[in-house]
């Protein structure tokens, strides 16, 4: 590790430094899994813990998986003993199936783990209802005592050079004279530097990769949303324009085209039907029904609809729509039940 850290007790006006041993020596992994799994912000960050121990067929046993309030997904892999290069291969392995899985999947380990819809326990821990549910959007954690350096170079070179949400939490173990036990946290890499590097980016750093990807002149046709809702540009699925309606995300705008791997020339927007319909008063059934007829779209999971635009023709159409459903202003439409 980069930074050694030292512990000194105060006492009789004198410091005296504590003595302090590896987790592992006086705990067991098991110990600190519990810990943190009854409170995540051991961890740095609020968590819904939605799977422990969750058997992947073909690669492993994933200590514990959770979720985000933003509903980003987040692997969490614990060592006892020194991490080497080996959980770092291990960790992404649970990634690189990620990346591969369902949100049906997903929600199934939930409820077995939680005894209830994900949906439910993630209103209840965050307040907030899940926007969207989608594997490929996560990050992961090594929990240890500490790193070889091997692995400390690669976690940096993965989190620096290419953007890649991973991270090393370190947990240390102490012990003062009168038998206080202490617990010490490190991260590898600073938290603010994560957040910023996971959240926001500047929109022109959007457009510029939208010129790269052909695809300049439909994002500023979705951009007219922004007269209608608050739009916001993260790194969601390697960089997306997100709009928000009474504090629910209603549109989505995948510029780097990760998502669903759009081809150049082409851009994957994505509706959440019921936010839509929630913040507008239109019913979510017509909603559907009409993204369907007029727009082709599939679905991601119960969430999303996912529209492929193509031309600018065909974007107008799908951003007049939206903005009708928004201001109230759109004909009425018979669905058959």
């Amino acid at each position: 590790m980069g930074t050694e850290i030292k512990v000194w007790q105060l006492k009789d006006d004198q410091l005296h430094e504590i003595q302090e041993d590896d987790l592992s020596a006086s705990h067991y992994e098991e110990y600190l899994e519990n810990w943190i799994e009854r409170d995540t912000s051991l961890l740095g960050s609020r968590l819904l813990v939605i799977g422990r121990q969750y058997d992947i067929p073909n690669v492993g046993c994933l200590d514990l998986l959770c979720i985000d309030e933003d509903g980003k997904l987040v692997v969490v892999e614990f060592k006892r003993d020194s991490t080497t290069r080996d959980t770092i291969a291990q960790i992404l392995d649970y990634a690189s199936w990620l990346d591969t899985a369902s949100s049906e999947e997903i929600e199934a380990c939930a409820q077995r783990y939680l005894g209830k819809p994900l949906s439910d326990a993630f209103l209840e821990t965050f307040q907030s209802d899940l926007q969207s549910l989608t594997p490929q959007n996560h990050r992961m954690l090594v929990v240890a005592p500490r790193l070889d350096l091997s692995a400390e170079r690669i976690i940096n070179y993965l989190a620096d050079r290419h953007n890649i949400e991973i991270n090393a939490i370190f947990f240390r173990y102490a012990k003062t004279a009168k038998g206080d036990e202490i617990l010490i946290r490190t991260v590898l890499v600073p938290e603010r530097t994560r957040t910023e590097a996971s959240h926001a980016l500047p929109a022109s750093d959007l457009m510029a990769l939208a010129s790269e990807r052909k695809t300049s002149q439909l994002v500023e046709i979705c951009r007219q949303i922004a007269n209608v809702a608050d739009e916001r540009s993260r790194r969601t699925y390697g960089g997306s324009f997100r709009y928000r309606l009474k504090g629910k995300i209603i549109f989505g705008v995948n510029v780097a085209g990760e998502r669903r791997k759009a081809p150049l020339g082409e851009l994957d927007v994505w509706l959440p039907a019921a936010s839509i319909a929630q913040t507008t008063g239109v019913p979510e059934q017509e909603i559907r029904k009409i993204l369907h007829r007029d727009f082709q779209t599939t679905d991601s999971g119960e969430t999303d609809c996912i529209v492929r635009l193509k031309t600018p023709d065909q974007t107008q159409a799908l951003i007049s729509r939206m903005r009708d459903w928004i201001t109230g202003n759109r004909a009425v439409e018979v669905v058959k039940t």
